[in-house]
């Protein structure tokens, strides 16, 4: 009883939130029921951050938002175009509050319509009272994810992928049934929009432990329809497991979208994807074009990695690459187990300080008189390299280096030498 009363306590908390009682100030005045519901009920039991609250309205949610609209809390967005379920909007203000209509006729259908029991829990905004028709506070404090029915999860086959998600991002494990009622809906995953599929899997990837959560959507039968790919259930297993290597402690303190890319990379590398395929495959499954440009460019790097031979052309792989130097080695060793004494040693010398003498591209083209174009990159990046090999220590070296290049191994793009 002690332990229900200080939930009660902790969620009762969200009523207080500015954004609420101004919500609740308007349902009261329009005599419609108002409810906190799904996600910031579940977050804060299980004392993570609420960034932003949804509720649940007995009456019109357009009309509704219009006058939370008209009371100043934001911009009324429409956000459920195209998705099953209620209408939803968003009130895009400084404190996000997102509004959807109370399906069923009654709050306790709508909660008897969701996903999962521990998003089946409301908050009444003007008693207080919490509604937990499916147990789902119990269900939290055992870290266990439970559907509130079968049909719930047929009737939205993304759900399925969801709870892999909660596995990654809020460390709930799904159970038995759930398990069981995700294998029967599993072939229809391939229906489904691939931007919202794209949109879950980010964010299991943004998790940091995302490879129990692929395993279980392996165990499902999702990855096939995830990822738009013929596997066996033998392969995804495979290709899910192989995602233990980037749950290590150094990759979950990066920051989340660089843990996202980096899992994403290692994923097509395992699927046997080319980065020269990654691209249009990522694209396909419609992530953004800078992820997937991204992505492909760590499994180019990843690749060309293998040819390194020797110190010179360490040097120059690791001023191609850049700042993606760092996971571009964690991909390589990942994913080639053979060449990870290989990786080993470029780490070390990516680790190494580095000389630097202040040349820039506008001096390629002064100095060796050649026009703007690829030229220019590629002069700098070998005149760097000199640098990284002791052979030129300043600006007047790096001029005289340039010119004896020129003489010896002329570049077409150059139209005269000074």
């Amino acid at each position: 009883m002690a332990k229900r009363q200080r939930m009660g306590k902790t969620l009762a908390a969200l009523r207080r939130r500015p954004e609420v009682r101004r919500a609740a100030a308007v349902a009261r005045r329009q005599r419609l029921g108002l409810w906190i519901v799904g996600g910031a009920l579940r977050d804060r039991a299980l004392g993570r951050a609420v960034p932003e609250i949804d509720v649940a309205v007995s009456g019109n949610a357009e009309r509704f938002a219009r006058a939370l609209e008209r009371a100043g809390l934001g911009r009324a967005v429409f956000l459920s175009r195209g998705r099953p379920g209620p209408r939803v909007f968003r009130l895009a203000g400084p404190r996000p509050l997102d509004v959807a209509e109370v399906e069923g006729g009654s709050i306790e259908a709508d909660l008897a319509r969701r996903d999962f029991t521990v998003n089946a829990v409301a908050l009444d905004t003007e008693t207080g009272a919490i509604l937990d028709p499916f147990s789902g506070l119990s269900d939290l404090a055992l870290r266990r994810l439970r559907c509130v029915h079968e049909r719930n999860l047929a009737e939205d086959p993304l759900r399925p992928l969801r709870a892999a998600r909660f596995l990654a991002t809020h460390g709930l494990t799904p159970d038995r049934e759930t398990l069981r009622a995700s294998r029967k809906v599993s072939p229809r995953l391939s229906d489904v929009a691939p931007e919202r599929i794209a949109a879950e899997l980010s964010k299991l990837l943004e998790g940091e432990r995302a490879a129990p959560a692929l395993e279980w959507a392996a165990a499902a039968g999702l990855l096939p329809g995830a990822m738009r790919r013929d596997l066996s259930p033998a392969r995804a297993l495979r290709v899910s497991r192989a995602l233990r290597a980037a749950d290590e402690p150094a990759v979950r303190r990066l920051a989340p979208s660089r843990r996202r890319r980096l899992r994403l990379a290692l994923l097509a590398a395992r699927l046997g994807i080319a980065p020269a395929e990654a691209r249009s495959w990522l694209g396909h499954l419609r992530w953004t074009r800078r992820e997937a440009d991204e992505v492909a460019r760590l499994l180019e790097l990843a690749v060309s990695a293998h040819a390194v031979r020797g110190r010179r052309e360490a040097s120059r792989w690791m001023l191609v690459a850049g700042p993606l130097a760092e996971d571009a080695l964690r991909l390589l060793g990942w994913r080639w187990p053979r060449q990870r004494a290989a990786a080993r040693r470029l780490e070390r010398l990516r680790r190494r300080p580095r000389r630097s003498v202040a040349v820039r591209g506008g001096d390629i083209i002064e100095w060796l008189r050649i026009s703007p174009g690829p030229a220019v990159g590629e002069w700098l990046t070998r005149v760097r390299v000199a640098v990284a090999m002791g052979e030129v220590q300043n600006r007047r070296e790096a001029r005289a280096w340039l010119s004896e290049q020129v003489r010896s191994r002329p570049a077409p793009a150059i139209i005269g030498a000074h």
